[in-house]
């Protein structure tokens, strides 16, 4: 019987080699790792800067002067908009004054009714003055009690320390020299509104009295006509800010024609929560930071012991009266009065470190 011989061999099987599959990128589980890490940071960051950091709200403050009339008056042109930046002396707009008695825009009236317009003006002038000189009574009064109270004070602090009276009284005197303080601010701010107010008296009076010597007399004898239109200069330097009546529209007395705003004097009013109150001394500088995220510095030049209710926009619980310190900030140098301007009544964030 014939014998089977198997093959010890092993047998080779012949194929194609695969490669293995590319494992593909789960961008979802990325970016859901991203937000998380995104997340966690800003919770780190946040908690970080609440305990080495003291916060205030504020907002940015210039003088601003408001152009109105002691009599009613129609606009007939302006010669300025909202973002013109304007000189002592610049021409604002056109208006008149008797515009009640004109049958269109071309009517006239006695050369003699200009002299009476007059009267007013120097009346007011009269009465500014004498505003004036007893303002000036009041401050030279404050500067007084201010000194005697400081000396006071001082007196008080050696007693105190005697044990002759109790901080007591010492901190009284302190809030006494703080209330003499803001009156006297109130009352030089004042001074400073009524010599704006004077000098665009005078100047408007000078604009009337230069028109009346420059009028054309028309007809016979005395019979003369004369334009009824005025210009309005500007008494001070600014920026045109907000225009309030349209042309060929009356604006009542007293009514603000249009605002200027005044940057002589620029500053940053703060409201310091009661409970950050000890990180904030005068003299400290703080960073700002505004609206846009934007970057600055300033000083803590004023700070009033005195507490002041929170303004509506800056309570952190609507409808809830708060009470903050108020302080104000000044720039740094000039470069940073400069970069403050563009920011006139927004917000900004007060940052000060406690340690």
């Amino acid at each position: 019987m014939k014998q089977f011989k198997f093959q010890n061999k092993a047998s080779i099987i012949r194929g194609i080699k695969e490669d293995k599959p590319k494992k593909k990128t789960n961008w979802d589980r990325i970016i859901y790792l991203l937000i998380f890490v995104g997340l966690f940071l800003s919770f780190i960051f946040y908690v970080i800067q609440r305990n080495i950091s003291a916060t205030a709200n504020g907002e940015v403050i210039t003088n601003r002067f408001d152009v109105k009339e002691a009599v009613d008056m129609k606009i007939l042109q302006y010669f300025v908009q909202v973002g013109d930046t304007v000189k002592v002396g610049d021409t604002l707009f056109k208006f008149r004054t008797d515009f009640r008695d004109e049958n269109d825009l071309n009517a006239s009236i006695s050369v003699s009714t200009p002299a009476r317009s007059n009267d007013w003006l120097i009346r007011e002038i009269a009465l500014t003055r004498r505003n004036i000189q007893l303002n000036n009574i009041e401050i030279n009064d404050l500067k007084t009690r201010i000194v005697k109270t400081e000396q006071e004070i001082e007196r008080l602090k050696l007693e105190v320390y005697l044990d002759v009276y109790t901080p007591a009284v010492l901190k009284q005197q302190k809030m006494l020299l703080s209330d003499y303080k803001v009156a006297l601010d109130k009352k030089n701010q004042e001074q400073s509104q009524l010599y704006i107010y004077l000098r665009q008296l005078e100047a408007l009076l000078a604009q009337q009295q230069q028109q009346t010597a420059q009028a054309t007399v028309v007809g016979n004898g005395g019979g003369g006509i004369e334009s009824l239109d005025r210009y309005y200069l500007s008494p001070v330097d600014g920026i045109i800010t907000q225009i309030n009546t349209p042309v060929n529209s009356i604006t009542y007395k007293k009514d603000v024609v249009l605002y200027i705003t005044s940057f002589d004097k620029i500053y940053i009013k703060t409201y310091i929560p009661q409970h950050n109150l000890q990180y904030f001394k005068l003299g400290d500088v703080v960073r700002l930071r505004f609206y846009d995220g934007t970057p600055g510095k300033g000083i803590i030049k004023d700070l009033y012991v005195n507490t002041d209710l929170v303004p509506d926009e800056f309570r952190s619980i609507r409808g809830e009266k708060e009470r903050t310190v108020i302080a104000e900030i000044y720039p740094v140098d000039e470069k940073e009065r400069q970069h403050w301007l563009p920011y006139y009544q927004f917000s900004v964030k007060v940052i000060r470190y406690k340690f």
